[in-house]
This record gives C-alpha cells, sequence and structure tokens, in this order.
C-alpha cells in the first residue's frame, strides 16, 4: 500500500524551465514543440497489456451483466442484436476519442508518461436505465414482445436525452470544477466506488468464495505488493485461476458453453431511428435521464480531477464533450446504456499504461460485440471470474480521494460515501424482497405459487412499498441522486470545518433547490408545486435544507458580531484532546 500512496501523492513529470503548462490557453513547452501529436508518446507500452486487461474485463462484466439483468424481459434479438453492437461501436468510438486527447495533451504538455483517461459503459447508469425506464416500461405496457419491443425504444429515447444533457453541459465544466469543493467531488465518486464497484460487486463475488477469494488477493498481491510472475501480465493471471477453479467447482460448464455458441454470428450496429418517432412516449422518464445525465458529467469532472492528481492535466470540456457525444452515438445504434469516462485512471498508471490500452479496449469490443462472442466469453469466463478487476478499481478510487483530502475534512468524505450506500441498499432490498414473494404464500398450509392465486399486496419493485415504513422511506429518498446529494452535503461538511458558515448555508440552499425540482431525494424531475409522491413529506426535505441554510447564516452573522480573528483550521492530528470541541460559538 505505501508504493500506490507514494505512487498517487508523489508522481513527479519531468518539467521544463518554465512553470508546468496546463492544457487550456498555454504555450506548448518548448522541449517538444517540434514533436507531433500522434509521436507524443508510445502507442504501446507493457504496462498497457495490464490496463487493457482490467479495462476491458470491467467493462465486459458490466455489459454481461446488465445484459444478464433485461434477459428476464427482452428478447436475445434485442439484446444480441441491437443493444451489445451498438455499445461495441460507441466503445471504440470512445477508447479512440481519448486515445487521441491523450496523446494531443501530450503534445501540449511535454507529459512522457501520460495515462490517457480510461473510457467505458456508465455502471451505475446501466442499472438505474434497467430498472428505472425499461422495467418499468415493459410492466406498464402489460409484458409480451410488444411491451419489450417499447421498453427497448423508450431506454434508447431516453439514452439519447442524456447525451444531450451532457454535451450542453461540457462548456460549463471548469466552471463547476472551480465552483464545487475537491473533497466533494471526489468523495462522491468514491461513494460509487465503494458502493457499486465494490460492495455491490463483492455481494455476487461472495457467493463464489472458492473461485473468487484467491483471485482478488492475488491482484492485490500483484498491484499493491509487486508480486509478479514474469512474462505474464499482472491482472490475467487471476483470472486465469479464477476460471480454472470454476471449471473445476462446475460453476463453468460445456452446456453452458453450447448454449451461448448459438449466439454466435456477424451482428455489426446498424442505424435504429425507430425509438426516435415518438418522442411523447419518452417524456415520462426525461425525470431519470436528465439526474443520470448530471451524474455523468460531474463524474467526468471528478475522474478528471483524479487524473489531474495524478500528474496528467486534460482538456474537461472536450472530456464532457467526449462522453455525451458517445452516448448519442450509443442511443443511434440501438443502446440504452449510457457512456463515460471510467473510474480507475489512477489504477492504469499504476500498472504503467499510456494510451496504447485504450486502443486496444475498443478494437476487442467491436470484435466481441459484433461477432456475437460476449455470450460465449461469459461462458467459458463467468463475470465472477473477471469482477475481481473491479473490486480493486473500487478500493483504488477510495485510496486516491484520501491521499489528497486534508485531515480536517475526512468528515466530509466519510458523509460524501453515505448516500451511495443508501442507493446501492434500495436495489438490494427490493431483489430481496421480491425473490421472497416468487416463492409464494402460505394458505391453511399450502403452498400457492405467486402469479396463479396469490401475489404480494404490495409490488417488492414499486414505489409504494417504499412509503410502508418511515425508515424505508429514509432509504429510497436519500439514496435517490445520490451523486448529488453526496456533493451538496460533503461541500456543507467541508465549509463548515472551515468555519466557513456562510458558504456551508449556500450549499444548503442549492440542497433546497435541487429538492424542490426532483434532482436529489426523487425518483424523477418534477415541478416544485407538482411533486411526486407524497407531497408534505417533499416540502419537510425543502424546508430541512432552507432551515440549516438559516441557523447557518446566523452562526455567521454572530462570529462577525464577535469580530472573531480568521485562524486557518487545524488538521485533526494537529489538534490536541482538550482543543477537540464541536462548540464553534
Amino acid at each position: 500500500m505505501d508504493s500506490l500512496r507514494t505512487l498517487i501523492s508523489n508522481f513527479k513529470t519531468e518539467k521544463p524551465a518554465a512553470p508546468p503548462p496546463t492544457v487550456d490557453g498555454i504555450e506548448p513547452v518548448t522541449t517538444r514543440d517540434q514533436v507531433k501529436w500522434y509521436r507524443s508518446l508510445p502507442l504501446f507500452v507493457p504496462g498497457d497489456v495490464d490496463a487493457f486487461a482490467g479495462l476491458f474485463s470491467n467493462n465486459l462484466a458490466t455489459m454481461l451483466a446488465g445484459a444478464q439483468m433485461l434477459s428476464s424481459i427482452l428478447p436475445a434479438e434485442i439484446i444480441f442484436g441491437r443493444i451489445i453492437p451498438g455499445v461495441g461501436l460507441s466503445m471504440l468510438f470512445g477508447c479512440i476519442y481519448y486515445c487521441l486527447h491523450g496523446l494531443i495533451t501530450a503534445a501540449k504538455t511535454g507529459q512522457t508518461k501520460l495515462c490517457c483517461l480510461p473510457f467505458g459503459i456508465n455502471t451505475p447508469g446501466v442499472f438505474a436505465f434497467n430498472s428505472g425506464i425499461i422495467f418499468a416500461v415493459y410492466y406498464a405496457e402489460g409484458g409480451g414482445e410488444q411491451a419489450a419491443e417499447t421498453a427497448w425504444q423508450v431506454g434508447v429515447a431516453a439514452n439519447f436525452v442524456q447525451g444531450v444533457v451532457n454535451v450542453s453541459l461540457s462548456p460549463f465544466g471548469p466552471k463547476i470544477s472551480e465552483g464545487v469543493p475537491m473533497v466533494a467531488l471526489l468523495g462522491s465518486i468514491s461513494s460509487v466506488g465503494i458502493a457499486w464497484l465494490y460492495a455491490n460487486t463483492m455481494m455476487s463475488e461472495f457467493a463464489w468464495p472458492l473461485v473468487t477469494m484467491a483471485p482478488f488477493f492475488l491482484i492485490l498481491a500483484a498491484l499493491l505488493a509487486g508480486v509478479k510472475v514474469p512474462h505474464v501480465p499482472t491482472t490475467v493471471l487471476p483470472v486465469i485461476v479464477g476460471a480454472i477453479l470454476a471449471w473445476i467447482s462446475g460453476k463453468a460448464t460445456l452446456e453452458g458453453v453450447s448454449e451461448a455458441a448459438d449466439q454466435v454470428g456477424w451482428k455489426p450496429a446498424l442505424l435504429r431511428l425507430e425509438p426516435f418517432q415518438d418522442p411523447e412516449r419518452v417524456m415520462p422518464y426525461v425525470g431519470i435521464a436528465i439526474p443520470l445525465a448530471l451524474t455523468v458529467a460531474i463524474g467526468s469532472i471528478q475522474i478528471r480531477a483524479m487524473a489531474s492528481n495524478a500528474g496528467d492535466e486534460f482538456n474537461l470540456c472536450w472530456t464532457m464533450a467526449g462522453d455525451g457525444i458517445a452516448t448519442i452515438i450509443a442511443s443511434f445504434f440501438g443502446s440504452p446504456w449510457g457512456m463515460t469516462v471510467f473510474i480507475g485512471h489512477g489504477a492504469f498508471k499504476a500498472m504503467g499504461a499510456q494510451v496504447g490500452y485504450s486502443f486496444m479496449t475498443g478494437i476487442a469490443f467491436i470484435i466481441v460485440c459484433f461477432s456475437g462472442l460476449s455470450s460465449l466469453v461469459l461462458s467459458i469466463f463467468p463475470a465472477e471470474v473477471l469482477n475481481p478487476i473491479i473490486l480493486y478499481v473500487g478500493l483504488v478510487v477510495c485510496v486516491e480521494a484520501l491521499e489528497i483530502t486534508p485531515p480536517r475534512h475526512w468528515p466530509a468524505f466519510l458523509v460524501a460515501l453515505v448516500p451511495g450506500f443508501f442507493n446501492w441498499a434500495q436495489q438490494v432490498a427490493s431483489d430481496f424482497a421480491a425473490a421472497v414473494c416468487e416463492q409464494g404464500f402460505l394458505v391453511d398450509g399450502s403452498l400457492v405459487e405467486a402469479g396463479s392465486n396469490a401475489a404480494c399486496a404490495v409490488s417488492a419493485r414499486s414505489n409504494e412499498a417504499w412509503t410502508l415504513r418511515p425508515t424505508l422511506v429514509a432509504v429510497r429518498t436519500f439514496g435517490k441522486g445520490y451523486i448529488l446529494t453526496s456533493i451538496v452535503w460533503a461541500a456543507m461538511v467541508v465549509y463548515i470545518a472551515d468555519s466557513k458558515f456562510g458558504m456551508a448555508a449556500i450549499w444548503s440552499l442549492i440542497g433546497a433547490a435541487l429538492s424542490a425540482f426532483g434532482l436529489v431525494h426523487a425518483e424523477v424531475v418534477f415541478l416544485p408545486w407538482e411533486p411526486e409522491g407524497d407531497a408534505s413529506f417533499h416540502w419537510e426535505l425543502v424546508g430541512g435544507y432552507v432551515l440549516t441554510a438559516g441557523f447557518l447564516v446566523v452562526i455567521e452573522l454572530v462570529q462577525r458580531f464577535k469580530k472573531q480573528p480568521s485562524q486557518e483550521p487545524k488538521d485533526i492530528e494537529e489538534v490536541s484532546p482538550g482543543e477537540a470541541s464541536i462548540e464553534r460559538v
């Protein structure tokens, strides 16, 4: 761990005599003026192999998990003939885009060890679009073949909206970045890492402990302690070990391979305009697409900030625009899943990667997605075998954030993690309740199967289920719009820790505004006077933020009235036990 921390916190690049340039508006480094942008970095280095294995397997696992989730309602023709090829094409575009972005950035800055931004599928967005849009439309339409077609079309159209919003926000990315405390940005993206990449993945991994436990710790030994087998890529060996254990234990079978082979065949991405013929159908679900688009935009800012901490400065506007354009391409070619720069830049840079891994990932995805090999790969290398890499990336995201967070802001970092866990807990609880209902019911001692003469009085996946108890209301409410919630709450804690109570009050009012329109704490966006669900609870949320802002303003005014001298806030390790107190006024 010490070696990783040293790499993250003290990474240094060769610098010219002049101050290091930035990407926006600064002249290129003199010593690199004569180097063409396409020769600014080697197109392949040994570290690209490890990074390729990590990025490819991570995205493949996300794609296959999303496809498996939809297989219960959508036919294979839609999943493997439309969605998967659309993902492949958008992956190729995005990987090449960020490969070129890295080369151009290296030419401008003179950075010889730059690692381009990783690109891939928006993992939380896959689950949000699947459950919140595709499943919702399918069941609202009564199920069946036509309902499946309609659900896919609405999902694709909503994804297009998400991409347009991302592109529209790209010019404002630098301003957003300047106005939000760094720990709020990094803490909120860490909530994705620890809740969705680590905890959610561990949930499926620990169902196969004999197969998955050893590969996970092998990856940690390789990437944290430098334990390697000569001439074998770091992440490849644990995956091979996991695959062997899966076959020995019977988790992978020849029957599964035979069934998957039926999907093999040439299935290129085709332009699909059917989802855009009836825009009114997607309007009820724009409220899901817009918050997700905001999440992706904020995520791009966060990941760019992490890359900057590792020594790689990228143009934020072009980064955010690339995500939006790739998402629009995905929607035009049949995919309902958004695309984004990927968590894990620091991990891939630690592997020694530069730009080649991104290009290789794009090519590999085109081959897998256009040939129908995705299901075959899943049958040979089960997702649980690939997931230890996701677990590692989830941990590294949090490590990177902690490395640059002052100790006095650690409470803000911890606060930022919680909304993501609430969002994940809601998904887990819904799955649990649905699984219980599916087992049937006892009537006078006799089992009645669900769906015949009995059913749950309240659907486990409905909004109504989350209103049965106050604690359930809290879980659902605090988990909705969790990225923005994390940012608002962490920013408030940061400014309170720094005794800037006026700024904390401003962020509390921002929380009130976001809550009033359903951008946080709600399933969909709405007008304040037409809230979703319980109107009284909606106004309680808004009132809570406003009241908090009021108290913070009072504290600020009292401090100014007393004319207390401004003091530099102390970090936790600098404060003696006698000084530690929550009393400020």
